[in-house]
């Protein structure tokens, strides 16, 4: 079963575990998101101090995803996977003592630390992907690496914390989620090898400033990093807006969080599409002509269907659907960004890293700034201009001369 799947996908047969516990790992570390803000305003946290809570967590998100790739680089892939591990439960331990307590500092702590988990292991794991997969085959590569991302934080997560909240207290559903950290984390650190590189000897901080260097001296990285910060705000902005907005506008919750899901499925198997498409006939041409116009057509599409068909789930799911398509054509990034700069893929992938983040970040400050002052049509409105200008910026991230060669002489 094993060798068909690796045939069929294209993948390293070597990291097939890895994508496996990157499914497991992720589901458990963020087995929380879709429920834990209502559960925070129903114990007596105020909408704003829960907000300001998220966007602690979003920036620990952003700061992290950013420094993986120098970490990975001083200490290899795998340290920086179990570090991640220890951090879920330092983390927990404190987010369950102040929920215990209800002590509203603790919890700060803990969930702000929280949002260093995820982004060392996936994305330690991501460099895993991008150093040891054929330039020929990168593309399903990194398709794969994000169904296996979402598959565990926007699919499985949310379906399985629904139903175990029925079973399980809020304290015991975090002990659980390690549980998964532990499973998922122990079946990618020791079911697959990981790359045979010497660590870095520079510092951490010396490997920070030269990623900030070659975003100077390579411009067309900064212009990738704006485009893949981009990509997921919707993904990270929609969850806080949508409930509220939908319910406006004669639609439900379940509704909504049926279409939501939905969402992310097609997504999942979109963006093995666009990936192979992309290792065909250019990553940058997959990038350009269908990510954020198919987006941002959705986004206005969102518009139209809750303001002059209220109510009508075929169509908003028609339109979540097509919101999907285009978030999955932003999946051959993740192997253009690497290849503008071969001699430096590590600290290139560090830059892909922090546009992640940033859009974890980005997103619900969006919606904060636009929905509460001018609420949801604004709000899609600059939604899709902003995917409208990646796709315009997209066009000037080129790959380099070499990689092409090199994708050339594999086929």
């Amino acid at each position: 079963m094993k060798e068909i799947i690796i045939g069929k996908t294209g993948i390293s047969k070597d990291l097939f575990w890895g994508y496996v516990g990157l499914i497991i790992f992720m589901l458990g570390a963020t087995i929380e998101t879709s429920w834990f803000s209502s559960y925070l305003t129903n114990i007596g946290f105020q909408v704003k101090l829960a907000s300001l809570l998220f966007s602690g967590y979003g920036l620990f998100v952003a700061f992290f995803s950013w420094i993986s790739s120098f970490l990975v680089n001083r200490f290899s892939e795998k340290k920086v996977m179990m570090g991640s591990m220890l951090i879920s439960f330092l983390s927990t331990v404190i987010l369950v003592l102040g929920l215990s307590s209800n002590h509203a500092l603790l919890i700060f702590l803990g969930y702000m630390l929280r949002g260093a988990v995820y982004p060392l292991f996936a994305y330690a794991f991501l460099v895993m992907v991008t150093l040891q997969t054929p330039a020929s085959n990168l593309g399903k590569g990194t398709s794969w690496f994000w169904l296996c991302f979402n598959l565990g934080m926007t699919i499985l997560g949310p379906v399985f914390a629904s139903r175990l909240l029925q079973y399980f207290q809020v304290n015991s559903l975090f002990l659980l989620g390690n549980f998964f950290v532990l499973l998922g984390g122990t079946c990618s650190l020791f079911c697959c090898p990981g790359g045979q590189r010497i660590a870095s000897t520079h510092s951490i901080v010396n490997e920070m400033q030269e990623g900030i260097r070659i975003l100077k001296r390579q411009p067309r990285l900064f212009l990738g990093l704006v485009v893949k910060a981009i990509n997921n705000i919707g993904q990270f902005g929609f969850v806080i807006m949508m409930p509220i907005f939908l319910l406006q506008h004669s639609f439900s919750l379940v509704q909504w969080s049926s279409a939501w899901a939905l969402c992310y499925i097609v997504n999942s198997f979109a963006g093995i599409i666009f990936g192979s498409l992309g290792d065909k006939y250019g990553w940058q041409k997959i990038v350009t002509l269908f990510s954020g116009t198919i987006t941002g057509f959705s986004c206005l599409l969102l518009a139209i269907v809750t303001n002059y068909f209220p109510g009508n789930y075929l169509l908003l799911v028609f339109s979540f659907i097509i919101f999907a398509v285009g978030i999955a054509a932003f999946g051959p990034l993740s192997a253009l960004i690497p290849s503008m700069v071969p001699d430096k893929k590590v600290i290139a992938i560090s830059v892909l890293n922090l546009g992640s983040g940033l859009s974890n970040l980005c997103g619900p400050i969006l919606i904060t700034l636009l929905f509460q002052q001018y609420g949801g049509n604004v709000t899609l409105i600059v939604f899709a201009l902003l995917y409208f200008f990646a796709s315009f910026l997209s066009i000037f991230l080129k790959e380099s001369g070499q990689n092409l060669q090199e994708k050339i002489s594999s086929n």
